[in-house]
């Protein structure tokens, strides 16, 4: 049952993602890894992640996080990763992100459910 809910949860965070890109006009669609991606005016790609607690237990979570935090665009920019936490785990995010140092770059954002 847990694993359910955390599905749901997760599912619920990407669709909350798809339709923040939605009402700004971009076209979104959903990766294979979790992703929701978004494409905008002038070529720019959107890649939204919701995050949850339980991804903190897994090994490749903070691979993964780099990894998407280096995708870039065709034009060579930087894909902006816009992370959407549950709210049980957005400090621990944060903190991860700051440990990173993935924060401050400027194309890796936090996003809160209160927004």
């Amino acid at each position: 049952m847990l694993r359910r809910s955390m599905e749901a949860t997760r599912q619920e965070l990407a669709d909350r993602l798809e339709s923040y890109y939605r009402s700004c006009d971009r076209k979104t669609r959903r990766g294979e890894d979790g992703t929701v991606r978004a494409d905008g005016p002038g070529g720019v790609t959107w890649i939204g992640l919701p995050v949850l607690p339980e991804d903190f237990a897994d090994p490749d979570f903070e691979p993964r996080l780099l990894a998407l935090s280096a995708e870039r665009m065709p034009t060579g920019e930087l894909c902006p990763l816009e992370l959407l936490p549950a709210q049980a785990c957005a400090d621990s995010l944060r903190d991860l992100l700051d440990r990173l140092q993935l924060r401050g770059r400027g194309h890796v954002e936090v996003y809160s459910l209160a927004a």
